[in-house]
């Protein structure tokens, strides 16, 4: 091999490298970049969270779980009132009672204060339970959504913003509003 045919293969083999990066790059921006007569290539990002908490059809079964929750809380903060009231009747009354009724007395607050807590250990649970099994129906049904959206749109790919460790992308491939608008009964054939 001669010189000039050396310094040619590492200028081709430089040229790939750089071209590989300038793909990878380009995946990885969001940015469309293709040759003149070869189609683009489209990448989009959701913000899955906000699509939950912005969209209707997220709000209104979250809202509801959460005024469930309300309710419930109410009602817990009612019965530990009443194991305070109970705490202190027997504080008042302690000089006055006999052995065997402040037994008693103090029997029933322990039972009350058990009663309590597993109260809230069992509402604690049930509604994560709720709270899981909710989340993962919405979740399912706006990646059916995102799905559909990306189909009808031409998209390559479609990831979720915050699972996919992006650090950076242009303003352009956040398309969360457009799945927003699709999950609520838009349609997913809004073109960007």
């Amino acid at each position: 091999m001669k010189g000039g045919e050396v310094e040619e293969m590492r200028m081709k083999r430089g040229m790939s490298k750089g071209l590989a990066l300038l793909v990878l790059a380009t995946l990885f921006c969001g940015v469309d970049v293709a040759p003149v007569g070869a189609e683009a290539v489209k990448i989009g990002l959701v913000d899955l969270q906000r699509v939950l908490v912005e969209s209707k059809k997220g709000k209104e079964p979250l809202a509801k779980l959460k005024a469930d929750m309300d309710a419930k809380n109410r009602d817990l903060e009612a019965q530990e009132k009443r194991v305070r009231q109970m705490e202190a009747d027997l504080e008042k009354q302690q000089s006055v009672l006999s052995e065997a009724a402040r037994k008693e007395k103090q029997k029933a607050i322990q039972k009350a204060q058990v009663d309590l807590s597993r109260t809230v250990d069992d509402l604690k649970r049930e509604f994560g339970e709720r709270e899981r099994e909710l989340r993962q129906r919405l979740v399912r049904e706006v990646a059916t959504v995102v799905q559909e959206y990306g189909k009808k749109n031409g998209y390559v790919l479609i990831m979720e913003m915050r699972a996919a460790g992006v650090m950076y992308s242009s303003d352009g491939a956040d398309i969360s509003k457009e799945i927003i608008a699709a999950y609520e009964g838009g349609g997913g054939s809004q073109k960007k």
